[in-house]
């Protein structure tokens, strides 16, 4: 057998160690590539099932509330006194009017047959309870229990089922409160994050296993799953929260599942994607990459061949060398980009849903509808600050609240546009996303309230925000000096939504008005 010539040799040896090393390159790109992918659609689906628990404990605020206001109207006295009363009913139907999306608003008794229902949309009393959630609210005074109705049950219309007991002053169950939500509502608030095409999926579970909610449904009924066999009890029964691979009994598909579990309400809030959705994006840069390794491949065994006779060659073939590897550089360089694009994506989820708000705003003419739709929009903006801070700032998880509440009331006072009001901020501190987007929409409630009507007809003066930590307490305030509060009865589901935040902080709400409106919230540091 001939001997190579030492250059052909020398050019042999170099292309077997670049296929060789570039394979080994190659793989490992696009093994890192897969992790930093898989990274982040974990935190997407994470972030969305927390945003799901945020609305849900919404609705379990604004349920708790009517529950309140029911039994301080039954008082000491049973709840059937209330059966058959003309004005009981109408006082109940006021309040399933204040509850976005309520569909029955039902009182029982303490053997759990309805005896008052206030309905709407055309649905008869037998649609406002009479499932086995009653009797699990019955069971567990003190706790709000969620469901749906169960089949075979007088309930006619699917929707999401909220149960709180009405105790006595021993704190027995006497009767309980129940509350049918349209599973439309839950749907109008997920459809703008993901677009069912791209099959991403959310729902709520019961932790036996029964589906409570799913946007969107299937075509046929979701089978009951088996908290015994599949991986919905052992992935949740040792964790409140994770992600876990799974195949989807509905379409058969395997999907990334997020999941968080709420023990006090006993319900598992679920959000997903296809896997072959999920690493699209990164199934096609490895397809690239291959494509491109394989060209370079080619090219370099062409170059080894027609450089075998000179050394001129070499040159040309270093110099390709070189240029392949200033190309992966900025191609390394654009990868980092696009993990920052895909971070940035979290913020602008919530810019979208602002747009699309913005859009439906410019089509209604009702200027009550289009004040309500502008208050949404602040909300929405309020959290998207947070996450916009958080980015911006290249924080993991804790918000600086100085920065936020600074853009929160400039934003604000530029929207409302009274020149001759000041606004003052005083915050300093760090806290966590789960609290610092219930507490940056308490803010917004406050300050937008203080610029639209602490200021009637062109008055000037100053709305202080202020937060500082006392010991191991934390204390927001929204002070002015403008016109202050109404009377109590004609206060709004501003005050409302800002008392169930402040639930939600594990803290307190409290309003003055002592030479303006002081609204201050204490919860726990």
């Amino acid at each position: 057998m001939p001997r190579l010539p030492r250059p052909r040799l020398l050019l042999a040896l170099i292309a077997v160690v670049s296929l060789f090393g570039g394979i080994a390159g190659v793989v490992a790109v696009s093994w890192f590539d897969h992790d930093a992918t898989l990274t982040d659609i974990t935190n997407g689906l994470t972030l969305s099932t927390r945003l799901m628990e945020t609305h849900l404990r919404g609705l379990q605020s604004i349920a708790e509330l009517q529950v309140t206001r029911i039994d301080e109207r039954i008082g000491a006295s049973p709840p059937s006194r209330l059966a058959g009363s003309d004005t009981d009913r109408a006082w109940l139907a006021g309040l399933l009017a204040e509850i976005p999306g309520a569909l029955a608003l039902t009182i029982h008794d303490s053997g759990g047959a309805a005896i008052l229902t206030a309905t709407r949309h055309g649905l008869t009393d037998a649609d406002g309870g009479d499932t086995d959630v009653v009797a699990q609210a019955l069971a567990r005074p003190g706790t709000t229990v969620m469901g749906a109705p169960a089949a075979g049950s007088r309930t006619t219309r699917a929707g999401i089922i909220l149960c709180r007991a009405l105790r006595d002053q021993s704190g027995s169950s006497r009767g309980v409160a129940s509350l049918l939500i349209d599973p439309d509502y839950f749907a109008e608030f997920y459809r703008p994050l993901q677009p069912p095409d791209i099959g991403s999926v959310f729902a709520i579970f019961r932790m036996d296993g029964r589906l409570v909610v799913r946007y969107p449904m299937p075509p046929d009924p979701v089978p009951r799953l088996d908290p015994t066999k599949r991986p919905f009890a052992t992935e949740f029964a040792g964790r409140d929260e994770g992600v876990y691979r799974a195949v989807s009994v509905v379409d058969g598909v395997e999907r990334l599942v997020s999941f968080r579990r709420l023990t006090d309400l006993d319900v598992v809030l679920a959000s997903s994607t296809t896997t072959a959705m999920a690493f699209r994006d990164w199934t096609r840069r490895t397809q690239r990459n291959a494509t491109l390794f394989a060209g370079t491949m080619l090219l370099l065994l062409g170059l080894a061949a027609m450089t075998s006779e000179s050394m001129r060659h070499k040159g040309a073939l270093l110099r390709s060398v070189e240029q392949k590897a200033a190309e992966l550089a900025t191609a390394l360089a654009e990868k980092d980009v696009l993990f920052q694009e895909v971070h940035h994506r979290v913020k602008n989820n919530l810019q979208v849903i602002s747009s699309l708000l913005t859009m439906q705003s410019l089509q209604v003419v009702d200027d009550s509808a289009r004040g309500t739709l502008r208050d949404a929009l602040d909300r929405i903006h309020s959290m998207g600050l947070v996450h916009q801070t958080l980015y911006e700032r290249n924080l993991a998880a804790n918000v600086d609240l100085g920065a936020y509440f600074g853009r929160l009331a400039e934003g604000l006072a530029r929207s409302y546009g009274n020149g001759g009001v000041t606004v003052e901020v005083k915050a300093d501190g760090t806290l966590d996303l789960e609290r610092a987007v219930p507490l940056g929409m308490l803010a917004n409630e406050a300050l937008s309230n203080a610029l639209k009507h602490a200021f009637a007809d062109g008055r000037t003066g100053t709305v202080r925000v202020s937060l500082e930590r006392r010991g191991d307490e934390w204390r927001f305030a929204v002070q002015d000096d403008g016109i202050g509060m109404p009377e109590a009865s004609g206060r709004g589901i501003g005050v409302n939504l800002m008392v169930a935040l402040a639930h939600q902080l594990n803290g307190s709400a409290t309003f003055s008005t002592e030479g303006g409106t002081v609204v201050a919230v204490t919860f726990p540091a």
